[in-house]
């Protein structure tokens, strides 16, 4: 467990299991946030892998990503390059979790809404990275490329939603804004399932993978304009395609025009 402090085993984890629990991903970070708040996990201290975590909680590993992309974004961890996350710091003055996880049991956001975010916030990354990233950068957002369309012949979905995940948060990482940043951290989990069900789509790869090659030769060539354009144009067609899916179950919120979005 934490530096410092004797390993926690199976059967004497502080953790609890939150197995079949509703927003899974909300639940797992309000525990490591109360493990913060009581003292038990302190400003540095390592936190378990994503596997231990996952075996403690009962859960999958998806949603102890899930979770832990929540803390990071609002600052409660770190991650470190190869060593772990870690947290950022015990005494962080951020609202509790347990609110946010009432409120969004009892205000529920539709779908849309976050589809909504995402465009805004990634119209905004796109032109950023255009503009300041380094060639480390730019080679991060083109590995993640081409493996996405290597995933897409054959058709693996596994790699495809890997390799669009690696792309976007390749270009948030490139744009240099954390505020931006942990905003887009912060909803995205939000959007896991539908981001697997679009890539899904028989046609998703091929379509995909031309919207990200738009997107990385604007970025390579320094061109804002066309970068902020080329997200939009490839996330409004994500947009329509999840915006069918959710069909009646959502608030059904009318999709804008392409040309509305600038």
């Amino acid at each position: 467990m934490p530096s410092g402090r004797k390993p926690t085993s199976r059967g004497t984890s502080l953790l609890q299991p939150v197995r079949d629990a509703p927003r899974l991903p909300d639940l797992i970070a309000e525990q490591v946030i109360e493990l913060i708040r009581a003292g038990d996990l302190a400003a540095g201290d390592r936190l378990p892998t994503e596997a231990e975590l996952a075996r403690e909680l009962g859960v999958g590993r998806t949603s102890v990503r899930e979770g832990l992309g929540k803390l990071r974004a609002i600052g409660v961890i770190e991650v470190r390059k190869g060593r772990g996350a870690f947290v950022a710091d015990a005494e962080c003055d951020v609202p509790p979790l347990t609110e946010f996880v009432r409120w969004a049991t009892t205000n529920a956001v539709a779908v849309e809404e976050l589809v909504e975010a995402r465009v805004a916030l990634e119209a905004l990354a796109a032109p950023l990275a255009a503009v300041r990233a380094d060639p480390d950068q730019v080679a991060a957002i083109r590995v993640y490329h081409e493996a996405h369309l290597r995933a897409g012949e054959p058709l693996d979905v596994d790699a495809l939603v890997y390799s669009d995940e690696g792309f976007h948060q390749a270009i948030m990482d490139a744009a240099g804004s954390q505020v931006v940043g942990r905003m887009y951290e912060f909803l995205i989990g939000e959007l896991q399932a539908y981001r697997r069900q679009t890539l899904s789509l028989p046609w998703a790869p091929a379509r995909s993978a031309k919207g990200h090659a738009a997107i990385l030769k604007a970025i390579e060539q320094r061109n804002p304009v066309r970068a902020r354009r080329a997200m939009i144009d490839h996330l409004w067609i994500v947009s329509s395609e999840i915006h069918e899916t959710v069909g009646e179950t959502e608030a059904g919120l009318p999709l804008p025009p392409r040309a509305a979005l600038g």
